[in-house]
């Protein structure tokens, strides 16, 4: 990462989505503009911003940037799998975090393997082996998306590999460089949010562990750092099983979880060795879900998310709801509608919280499901 600039300063966001890493930039008292798919309302309130289509996406966030005064700008989820596109983006600007080659050698899931404990993998072109349980990856998965169970007998794919399946509980861990920034619980596949299988669907933070356990995590950090040359904010996906860690993918950018530690441990991850003042309990557990739609709709005119676009912006109140869209945006079935987030002082707590908030979201949309829809055509959030 290049040298960080004042705290005055303007940082651009480019990727699938940067609310939440342009609220993080808030918290460290950086100002932000950015581009990504969504444009949500509340991004809007604190970035100006320009949206890309998804039929232009990466390839046009380059140009789509330009439209932004010049000075430094960073990646979210999304552009990890696109190493071409970041070395333009680092062409015209200073890039905060892991350029085009760090990408490139740290996403391959067989170089990674020579790093860190990962589970067994199989190119392109291997047969799916007869014992134990697989999964094929694309080569260009972001947040679960193209992973399914591998069929017995089948011939992995071209752009895909085979991965053994794990059983455990999926975590990720967050890096600052070396530093590891906490730990959090992920939900994968989570059926009361509507979500695909292996698709990410929300953090849960932070995660107590072992001693030995967060010991072997910050081993593992500086391991990657040493051999890639990360740098910056990273995260680290992961299954425990039986107190080890078998590392998934490696996250060289803005994670997701990253904003549910900072919330729960009062630090800004751009700059958490910075003194916060505690916004929250000493013991408190934050949780965000993703509800995703169990059918196409159109987002309505008003909800509970309406208290979180009005008052004055603090970047340090955990909201409500977040990723709010535009009233009348059109979404597909399946596709993410919003995150809202829940606090407590367990991890059991919060995870129920969730689901009750998630139950009363499909009340709500219960409505608008019984209806006839409007026709879906462009502009669609999926």
């Amino acid at each position: 990462m290049n040298e960080l600039p004042t705290c005055d300063s303007t940082v651009g966001v480019v990727g699938a989505s940067a609310r939440a890493a342009a609220m993080s930039l808030a918290r460290a008292g950086y100002s932000a503009w950015a581009v990504d798919l969504f444009t949500d309302r509340d991004l809007k309130r604190i970035a100006p911003c320009v949206r890309c289509s998804f039929a232009d996406f990466p390839e046009a966030l380059p140009q789509l940037a330009e439209r932004f005064p010049p000075g430094p700008m960073f990646y979210t989820g999304g552009l990890e799998n696109y190493p071409d596109v970041v070395r333009e983006l680092a062409r015209r600007r200073p890039l905060w975090g892991n350029g085009p080659e760090v990408l490139a050698q740290v996403r391959d899931p067989f170089e990674l393997a020579v790093v860190v404990k990962t589970p067994v993998a199989c190119a392109s072109g291997s047969p799916v082996p007869t014992p134990g349980e697989w999964l094929v990856k694309s080569l260009r998965s972001s947040g679960g998306l193209g992973v399914r169970w591998a069929r017995p007998g089948e011939i992995v794919p071209t752009g895909c590999y085979l991965q053994e399946f794990i059983s455990g509980t999926p975590m990720s861990a967050v890096f600052h460089g070396k530093h590891l920034l906490g730990v959090t619980e992920q939900l994968i596949g989570t059926t009361w949010l509507h979500s695909r299988p292996f698709h990410y669907a929300g953090t849960i933070a932070p995660i107590a562990l072992p001693l030995e356990v967060t010991s072997e995590l910050s081993l593992l950090g500086e391991q990657l750092v040493e051999a890639f040359g990360l740098t910056g904010l990273f995260g680290v996906d992961f299954i425990l099983k039986d107190g080890e860690p078998w590392v998934l993918e490696v996250n060289p950018r803005y994670p997701a979880s990253a904003e549910v530690l900072e919330h729960a441990g009062g630090f800004a991850a751009f700059n958490p060795l910075a003194s916060r003042e505690r916004k929250r309990p000493e013991f408190s557990t934050v949780a965000k879900g993703i509800y995703f739609a169990p059918r196409e709709l159109r987002f309505p005119e008003a909800g509970p998310w309406d208290a979180d676009l009005t008052g004055p912006f603090d970047p340090w109140r955990l909201p409500g709801f977040a990723d709010i869209p535009e009233p009348g945006e059109p979404i597909e079935a399946s596709s993410p509608v919003l995150t809202f987030f829940a606090e407590g002082t367990t991890v059991a707590e919060c995870r129920k919280l969730l689901q009750t908030q998630a139950g009363q979201l499909d009340e709500l949309f219960l409505a608008i499901l019984t209806r006839k829809p409007a026709p879906i055509d462009e502009g669609v959030r999926s």
